[in-house]
């Protein structure tokens, strides 16, 4: 991707399916209109994420010319770096894919973000160990390594051994369809259309092991209120139909049990409001850090596992368990207490301040602003 600043662009090397990727530009768009986004992409095809992005104004998007038949090396090569010059770039920032070795040795101002330090979720080891490789490589161009959050910077100064003082944290955004309103009618509606249970506790995600949804199902058995219901929003996978079922049987609750495929986008913050609470069983990745300020922006109680990383997002408008008792407890609390519940949801809307698009523009501008200086007090 490109961020343009001040007349002069700023190239943002991205997948154009990331998703803060989307959320960055999108911020960067919107309070800062006047300058130029430019993607970069080594697919020649648009998605709807993309196509989303170009409704702004001053976004492009930027794919190899026909003729270049390795697409891949033109991306992470000189063929990128040629064309960034070509189109007026003035600094490049590569999110979690790398910077093209064509910089390495250069004196172009380069911003590197890595969303997913180890790239836990990227595969096989194998995959994990070629990521690891590039990132090292990335951070030793790259003038200005960011993180999302405190443990990931933490682990990029000891895994990638880069100065502390080249690694800034900038803090994600929530997504702005999160402040639509909905109107009083509309439950009803999508309550009938998902065949939703009057009370219920939301998961979002996927259906995998290590999102520790029998955790999350335990938790749910072990509500003094017996008539709540879980819902699973995501797709079926084969963990899904020989663990996750079995263990719904296993728990007598699968009179409780809802999974729903897809909900469409426009719907999910009217589906977060209705639930009783929305659960993250695991805040390990940055992933789930989205889904925490995304639901608290929505105006939904969000329970969640305690780590480090929740703590630094979730503040103190969320509820916190380290084992599924201790947050069937806490959960049961707060609903069965409306004045506590109400407190909740203040402290969780105040608490998503923190993370505006304004915000994360502004920081990022000032990154960028300060890497552009950076190559003018060299020059000179």
């Amino acid at each position: 991707m490109v961020v343009g600043y001040g007349g002069r662009r700023i190239v943002m090397e991205n997948n154009d399916t990331s998703y803060y990727g989307r959320i960055l530009i999108k911020a960067l768009a919107t309070y800062y209109p006047d300058n130029y986004y430019i993607i970069y992409s080594p697919q020649n095809e648009k998605n709807k994420r993309l196509t989303a992005l170009l409704n702004e104004d001053g976004v492009r998007v930027k794919f190899p010319r026909n003729h270049i038949h390795n697409k891949e090396r033109w991306y992470t090569g000189n063929g990128i770096v040629r064309s960034a010059k070509g189109h007026g770039v003035n600094a490049f920032h590569g999110i979690d894919d790398g910077i093209a070795s064509g910089f390495n040795g250069s004196n172009f101002p380069t911003v590197f973000t890595m969303t997913d330090p180890l790239y836990k979720g990227a595969g096989g080891w194998i995959q994990r160990m070629l990521l690891q490789r590039r990132a090292r490589k990335a951070c030793k161009i790259a003038k200005r390594v960011i993180a999302l959050n405190e443990v990931d910077r933490q682990v990029i100064i000891d895994h990638y051994h880069v100065n502390p003082d080249n690694v800034e944290v900038v803090h994600p955004c929530f997504f702005d369809g999160c402040d639509d309103s909905v109107p009083d009618n509309m439950y009803d509606i999508l309550r009938s259309k998902y065949h939703l249970p009057e009370k219920f506790v939301l998961y979002k995600g996927r259906f995998d092991k290590e999102d520790n949804l029998k955790e999350a199902m335990q938790l749910v058995h072990e509500l003094r209120d017996r008539k709540i219901s879980i819902v699973l929003l995501g797709y079926r996978s084969d963990y899904f139909d020989h663990v996750i079922k079995e263990h719904a049987h296993d728990l007598h609750i699968f009179h409780r049990f809802k999974q729903v495929d897809k909900v469409h986008h426009a719907d999910l913050t009217a589906v977060a409001k209705m639930a009783q609470a929305v659960i993250i069983p695991n805040t390990e990745r940055s992933r789930d850090m989205y889904k925490l300020i995304n639901a608290q922006r929505s105006g939904a109680l969000v329970i969640c596992k305690d780590s480090a990383k929740a703590r630094e997002f979730g503040g103190d408008g969320a509820i916190y368990y380290n084992s599924f008792g201790d947050g069937a407890d806490k959960l049961s609390d707060i609903l069965e207490d409306e004045n506590k519940k109400a407190a909740l949801l203040k402290a969780s809307r105040e608490n998503t301040e923190r993370f505006t698009g304004k915000i994360l523009a502004d920081e990022m501008i000032h990154i960028y602003r300060s890497v552009l200086m950076h190559r003018r007090l060299y020059q000179e």
